[in-house]
């Protein structure tokens, strides 16, 4: 064997290995709905207790599944719905397993574990964050309605929007589409999922152009989330999720199925979510926001005048039978996305109004200046949609950007991400006797029935607790080893701040400033914070810095900025603050104030020099602790039923790290090397 064909040989096998490594380095990824197609993470499946929950299983007519056991939990509790029946449905082609849900159980996001046998094989299979129990159909939906986000890039934007979904306790989400750059990044999907199964309300997934292998392609979508195009119906509510593809447009066939669908659920509340807008830029350049139609055949006009989304400009069949569609199928709302800024217009049609909406969302690529946002949408049972509520407070069709704000904006500084800023300090793990809460809204923008949920131990007795203030309305559920506390009918109205404390101790312990740092960016200090206080938690800071003033010997200046970051389960907050860097010069004086929520204060001064940042002068000796009235132990709770509950995160399977694969491939190209070294030497 000559030299050629041996350093041939050697290289394929090398590329082998390479790709073997690589094929090892994706399997970690989770792939959820391969066996189980509804529900699934991407959809949870509503039900009243009481009533029949159904699995759905991808097993081919043959399989006989059988012996079943189903198990639905989550953080407050678990249940073991009965065994119906199962019967093979030719339309889904795919076994259906029916469970009774037991009447007990109590309204919240729970992830199931479907146990069976099929085809001589046992299945153990977990899908988080699936079935969303209520005791009865909801009369009004908060709809928390946003998309596009693209991980491993977005992901700053995607972490902050759950954080606030989860705070502002919305009934459902709907997140429509580009979940991730690339359906191949396996980086992209562990960062989506990461925080999508961080979510406590039940979600629902459309499928983007971004989740597409090739047009007509998303095999690993459906393995991950599962169907492209569905619908949910919760009591009188239709939603139905459509899929635009990779090129932005729908089949004839598909918009005909969809029309089925509209005909057979004639009395409900009908809701279109697509990934691309039906109508495009120039009804948000030119300002439209009221578009009038006597008939169908108008959306001719509407196509030859360019005011119809570029994607279908080769599709004007398909638009024009979508756009009928939704006038005669009386589908009230429309949510798209994919634009990654604003465009909201009405199309009044024979006395109706019917409201498309595409919303910038909150991808790391979006216009200069534009905000990322997403909506709180009001949809009522009767078919009424509060329109204020399309929009964030005081905005209307054509006043852009016209959602709820994110962060501040693109390009724009000072920079924030995350307006409504909320915490649990020192941790909310179940692992401290105290424990308190702050939100800060700092948006025009009122807030209704936000989520609180305290975790405490239980190793005392919860008469030992004591809650500041004593809020009007809440329940204490004892789960094994904790109490969680849950506060309800409070509201967060616009530049408004909630605190509540839940502590069995004082504290008796001032906080502590950890470190500041200040970095240079453009025409900004940018400074970051690290507080901590370990017994009732940080509440507040305060940064001040100039030339004392000779009144009253105080710093007079603030940052134009304040943004909190972080808590980190240590019981230190991260925080930001900006600052022009015309304010400031070498010898700048600096005081930092911290203030915990039991009233315990710390006060420091800096000094500003520009090559090392805040150096420390003088540390204040600890002040007394300002007295705080101890408040009379808080009534017993009424009994409630606790709104939707939080879902832990489920823990993923063991998989072989990435930097593991890279060794071994490391290890074994070095030997292949060598060994072709070795063999030329020879010859």
């Amino acid at each position: 064997m000559n030299k050629v064909k041996i350093i041939s040989y050697l290289i394929i096998l090398a590329l082998l290995v390479i790709t073997f490594s690589s094929v090892n380095t994706a399997a970690q990824l989770e792939f959820y709905a391969e066996i189980v197609k509804y529900p699934t993470l991407a959809y949870p499946e509503p039900v009243l207790v009481g009533s029949e929950l159904e699995v759905r299983l991808a097993l081919s007519s043959d399989a006989n599944p059988a012996d079943f056991s189903l198990k639905i939990y989550n953080e407050l509790g678990e249940y073991e719905p009965e065994f119906v029946k199962v019967e093979f449905n030719e339309k889904w082609n795919s076994w259906q397993a029916f469970f009774k849900v037991p009447s007990e159980c109590k309204e919240g996001l729970y992830s199931m574990k479907i146990s069976f046998t099929a085809a001589g094989k046992t299945y153990d299979i977990e899908m988080p964050n699936s079935v969303w129990i209520l005791p009865e159909w909801p009369n009004m939906i908060k709809l928390l309605y946003v998309g596009d986000t693209k991980t491993p890039a977005g992901e700053p934007y995607w972490k902050e929007l759950v954080r606030e979904v989860n705070l502002l306790n919305p009934t459902m989400m709907i997140f429509n589409g580009d979940e991730v750059e690339r359906p191949s990044m396996r980086s992209a999907w562990t960062l989506f999922l990461k925080h999508w199964l961080k979510l406590r309300v039940p979600s629902y997934a459309g499928i983007g152009n971004h989740e597409y292998d090739s047009p007509g392609v998303a095999r690993i979508w459906e393995r991950i989330m599962g169907y492209r195009n569905y619908t949910v119906i919760v009591g009188n509510f239709l939603f139905l999720m459509m899929d635009t593809g990779m090129e932005g447009w729908m089949e004839m066939d598909q918009i005909k199925w969809a029309e089925r669908v509209l005909e057979e659920n004639a009395d409900k509340v009908k809701i279109l979510i697509m990934h691309h807008p039906l109508f495009g830029y120039k009804i948000k350049d030119e300002k439209i926001g009221v578009v009038e139609v006597d008939t169908v055949d108008d959306f001719d006009k509407l196509f030859d005048e360019g005011y119809i989304y570029g994607s279908w400009s080769e599709h004007k069949e398909e638009a024009r039978e979508l756009f009928k569609m939704i006038l005669e199928n009386d589908v009230r709302l429309v949510l798209t996305a994919h634009t990654h800024t604003d465009i909201t217009n009405v199309v009044k049609y024979k006395g109706k109004e019917y409201y498309f909406i595409t919303t910038t969302g909150v991808p790391y690529d979006v216009r200069e200046y534009d905000q990322r946002n997403f909506r709180l949408i009001n949809i009522y049972a009767n078919g009424t949609i509060d329109v204020r509520t399309l929009f964030y407070n005081g905005k209307s069709w054509t006043d852009y950007p016209n959602g709820i704000p994110l962060d501040t904006g693109e390009a724009i500084k000072p920079y924030k991400i995350g307006y409504i800023e909320y915490y649990y300090a020192p941790a909310n793990d179940g692992s401290k006797h105290a424990v308190s809460f702050k939100a800060k809204n700092e948006l025009d923008h009122d807030f209704y029935d936000i989520y609180i949920c305290f975790k405490v131990p239980a190793d005392i007795p919860f008469e030992n607790y004591k809650i500041v203030p004593v809020p009007e309305k809440y329940d204490v559920l004892n789960v094994g080893n904790y109490y969680y506390v849950l506060i309800y009918d409070v509201d967060l109205p616009a530049k408004s701040v909630v605190k509540f404390t839940i502590a069995s101790e004082d504290d008796t312990k001032p906080p502590t400033i950890e470190s500041v740092k200040m970095i240079g960016e453009d025409k900004w200090w940018v400074g970051e914070l690290h507080v901590t206080d370990l017994e009732w938690g940080v509440e507040e800071i305060k940064v001040t810095y100039g030339e004392k003033c000779a009144c009253c010997g105080e710093c007079p200046i603030e940052p134009e900025l304040y943004d909190f970051v972080e808590s980190l389960n240590n019981g230190t907050l991260i925080f930001k603050f900006w600052i022009e860097k015309v304010n400031v010069k070498n010898g700048t004086e600096f005081i930092i104030e911290v203030k915990d929520f039991y009233g315990n204060s710390i006060s420091k001064g800096y000094v500003f020099l520009e090559e090392k940042g805040l150096i420390p002068v003088e540390v204040t000796p600890t002040p007394t602790p300002s007295p705080t009235p101890t408040p009379s132990p808080s009534p017993t709770p009424s009994p409630t039923s606790p709104s939707p509950t939080p879902t832990p995160t489920p823990t993923p399977a063991p998989a072989m790290p990435f930097y593991t694969t890279a060794i071994v491939g490391g290890v074994v190209i070095i030997v292949i090397i060598g060994a072709i070294l070795l063999l030329l030497r020879r010859k």
